[in-house]
């Protein structure tokens, strides 16, 4: 790995911190003292492993490609969100290569009793926004998001997504100002 990757890692490494302690900084009083926000490290895949056989389970994602995913992209914000002992969701995302946006990728939530199920990606968001805010980024974009449920809720007026077509070649996303 060469010294100028290994520096951005951990010069953003700084951002990611600051952006998880921020997020739970604002979180409301019912979530602060039960909520931890992590990366998604050895101790987060470990419990997503019993997320795999669940049939409720909508994605297919193998989270293991996360560190892969954070080592190609320096500038990557890797976010897991627990409650109490129990992983409650996963986030994966990075900036676009001019980094005007901070992109999230990908995010899926416990499909098994999870006690904050519908504050999941609330507190997401809010790190989310918090690293892109930190990094100079003036959007954020949900990549590809999964069906028009989503869309409704992701473009309602309490979340403030909108709708963007996507260029040739390119996912479609929705996009919010930060």
């Amino acid at each position: 790995m060469k010294a100028t990757h290994l520096d951005a890692i951990n010069r953003y490494d700084e951002y990611r911190k600051t952006a998880r302690n921020l997020a739970k900084e604002d979180l409301p009083d019912y979530l602060k003292k039960v909520t931890k926000l992590e990366r998604v490290d050895q101790k987060a895949l470990v419990a997503f492993k019993t997320w795999q056989s669940v049939p409720e389970r909508t994605v297919n994602w193998d989270w293991n490609f996360a560190t892969a995913y954070c080592r190609r992209y320096p500038k990557a914000f890797d976010l897991s969100v627990w409650y109490g002992n129990t992983l409650c969701s996963l986030t994966l995302g990075r900036p676009t290569y001019k980094g005007t946006s901070m992109r999230m990728d990908f995010i899926e939530k416990s499909p098994m009793n999870c006690p904050i199920s519908g504050d999941v990606f609330a507190i997401s968001l809010l790190a989310y926004e918090n690293y892109g805010r930190l990094i100079g980024a003036e959007y954020l974009r949900l990549i590809e998001p999964m069906n028009d449920k989503l869309i409704k809720y992701y473009t309602s007026v309490d979340v403030g997504f909108s709708h963007r077509k996507a260029k040739q070649g390119n996912p479609h996303y929705l996009v919010k100002k930060l």
